[in-house]
């Protein structure tokens, strides 16, 4: 635990400190920009037939209708987990729930109904899907407690550190202050497939080494992400000095 807290705090300080040095702002900020709309794009646009279907035929499923769909088949999880139901039912469900993560933010942006309420859902609902999957995968003795903790201390860097940049760009809500990015996006997808071949570590070994290899790799993301958010952090706080 503490060694995962030394790493992702020697990212935070190389981000802040030395990345500025070689990577010029305009460079760095054209990264985070060019790689959030990049991702972000290419999705809406695979889900665009059924966000369209949703939008107009069935308009009362918002993009917070989702998410609070998406809560609810967390707790469906929680529930099929403690009852030790079929690993082959809880792989189906965990897919809808991770689905649903990609839906109402693609939902929110071809529709035009981006809102900072569902903004926080979907964070929150990211935060206790991983903490329900992981919980219970630990306890059934599919996921290693110690990858849990450094994919959950690069989470909570990753928190406080968007949190602030947040806070020096504006304080205002703003798609253009969402800084994510697409290793943002990505770790916790990787997490979540790591996750998806644990939960079939019982037809073979084979899904605990890929799962294991897949966590590992949301880390390595995790900790890259650090990196330069720390160093647009730092940017946004020299502009603040200036004004």
């Amino acid at each position: 635990m503490f060694s995962s807290i030394g790493v992702f705090g020697l990212a935070a300080i190389a981000g802040y400190f030395i990345l500025p040095l070689f990577l010029s702002k305009v460079i760095i900020q054209a990264y985070l920009s060019r790689t959030t709309d990049s991702e972000a794009e290419w999705r809406d646009y695979l889900l665009r037939p059924l966000t369209d279907f949703l939008d107009e035929h069935l308009h009362f499923i918002s993009p917070n209708v989702v998410s609070l769909i998406g809560f609810a088949l967390v707790g469906l999880l929680a529930y099929l987990f403690s009852v030790k139901s079929d690993y082959l039912v809880i792989f189906a469900v965990t897919l809808l729930a991770g689905f649903t993560d990609m839906l109402d933010g693609s939902l929110a942006r071809n529709a035009k109904r981006v809102t900072k309420t569902g903004v926080v859902l979907d964070i929150t609902r990211d935060f206790i899907l991983v903490l329900v999957l992981s919980f219970y995968l630990i306890s059934y003795q599919f996921l290693a407690a110690n990858l849990f903790f450094w994919f959950l201390v690069g989470y909570i860097f990753l928190g406080l550190i968007r949190n602030l940049e947040f806070k020096f760009a504006s304080g205002k809500f703003s798609l253009d202050e969402d800084y994510k990015f697409v290793l943002d996006r990505m770790r916790l997808f990787i997490y979540i497939a790591g996750i998806l071949a644990l939960i079939l570590t019982p037809l073979s070994e084979n899904f605990r080494t890929l799962g294991e290899t897949l966590i590992i790799s949301s880390i390595v993301m995790a900790w890259i992400s650090v990196l330069f958010h720390s160093a647009h952090l730092k940017i946004l706080w020299d502009e603040r000095l200036k004004v």
